[in-house]
């Protein structure tokens, strides 16, 4: 108890080169819980316009679908005891049909070409809750009784001359049919995240595509949501036990490598930002201590000589690097916990190249605080290990005699 007595003592005799390695520590640690946060909001609105408003968590194809030249012939049935097989799966919290197709789109004068999502209003926002949310401004997402209404991408609509209540004809072929084509009435326009989807991509309800496909009681996908993401590899296991080989499960990261390789690189972009402050925030706290260590050698002789242990010495120093870092990193921590909170309740407006305004919500849990200040005092009692050694090392007589 003394010890650590002395060492708070001892860090505030020189208050000025205390304060600015507190400083130093204490920004350090603010930056790296800010820096989370920010990480935080965007893997947040990745997963969310990739996972959450398109893809899902868990897809169900059959087998061959993926990669085939004719996919609308490797059809699943829209069967209520399929639908219950999957449901039944521990995990598993919602299913919704879905069918993928293309084809082309005409206002009468002019055509071109889109690529359509077919769902089912009914189960499609239980699976996909921000698919609601997916929609331009002023439009509104499909509901059950709209089986003639499509949200078609804003650019797409426009090279149509398409406004809100227009009637277009939608085009395309089955797998085992020739040409149709139905009308449609544009009842609103998907958000502008990317050019080539508000150019192509359009939205229509799964009966309005069984109908234009001539594909009565039939899907091409079964889309799942879980009851936490992070098991997905597992629930995903339990359903191919289930399906057998007839069936193919997909997670969201199979269909989209590039979205997960994205989010991988901001974990690795946060790890490269931290061993930056970590060396900077070091340098500082060697500097600090072989200071302290210079300035005290007469004094650290006298505590030698006086019988003091070595080890003492050393603990002494290393108590005062861990009282340094353990205050400095709660108040750094504790500011940047602040400020992400704050953002995060206010939110952040973003506008991609070409796209519609998308607000990120940094946040950050307690869990990763601790983990900072953790690491915030191991990094000051390494910092502190060779100066602290190298005191204890002193002569007592060489260090009495020292001016």
């Amino acid at each position: 108890m003394r010890l650590i007595l002395l060492a708070l003592r001892n860090l505030t005799r020189n208050k000025r080169r205390t304060i600015l390695t507190a400083l130093a520590i204490v920004f350090g640690a603010a930056a790296i819980v800010l820096l989370q946060g920010f990480v935080n909001g965007f893997i947040r609105n990745n997963i969310e316009a990739i996972v959450m408003s398109r893809l899902g968590v868990l897809q169900v194809f059959r087998k061959g679908y993926l990669g085939s030249d004719d996919p609308l012939k490797k059809t699943i049935p829209h069967d209520a005891a399929l639908i219950a097989r999957i449901k039944a799966v521990e995990g598993v919290t919602a299913v919704t049909p879905r069918i993928n197709f293309d084809g082309m789109v005409s206002n009468g004068a002019e055509s071109t070409m889109f690529v359509a999502t077919a769902i089912d209003p009914a189960t499609e926002y239980e699976v996909c809750p921000q698919r609601k949310k997916r929609v331009a401004i002023g439009s509104l997402p499909l509901s059950p009784d709209q089986q003639g209404t499509a949200l078609i991408g804003k650019t797409l609509a426009d090279s149509l001359k398409a406004e809100k209540g227009s009637t277009l004809v939608m085009q395309a072929a089955g797998p085992h049919a020739s040409t149709n084509a139905l009308d449609i009435e544009v009842g609103g326009f998907l958000p502008t995240l990317n050019l080539v989807e508000s150019k192509r991509m359009s939205t229509v309800q799964i009966g309005f595509a069984q109908e234009l496909l001539r594909m009565k009681g039939q899907v091409t996908e079964y889309t799942i949501g879980v009851r936490n993401i992070a098991e997905m590899n597992v629930i995903a296991a339990r359903l191919r036990t289930v399906l057998g080989d007839e069936f193919q499960v997909t997670t969201w990261e199979d269909l989209d490598p590039a979205t997960k390789t994205r989010v991988a690189s901001m974990g690795y972009v946060l790890l490269f930002v931290a061993v930056v402050l970590f060396l900077l925030v070091a340098t500082g706290i060697i500097n600090t201590m072989l200071m302290s260590v210079y300035e005290r050698v007469r004094e650290i002789g006298t505590m030698l000589a006086l019988g003091v242990r070595r080890w003492q010495v050393t603990a002494l120093f290393l108590l005062e690097a861990t009282a340094l870092g353990l205050l400095s990193s709660v108040l750094g921590a504790a500011l940047g916990y602040v400020v992400v909170r704050w953002l995060g309740a206010r939110g952040i407006a973003l506008k991609p190249p070409g796209g519609d305004i998308l607000w990120t919500y940094p946040n950050v849990d307690l869990n990763f605080l601790l983990i900072v200040i953790g690491f915030s005092i191991a990094g000051a009692v390494l910092s502190a290990l060779y100066p602290a050694y190298k005191a204890s090392r002193l002569s007592p007589v060489d260090a009495l005699r020292a001016t």
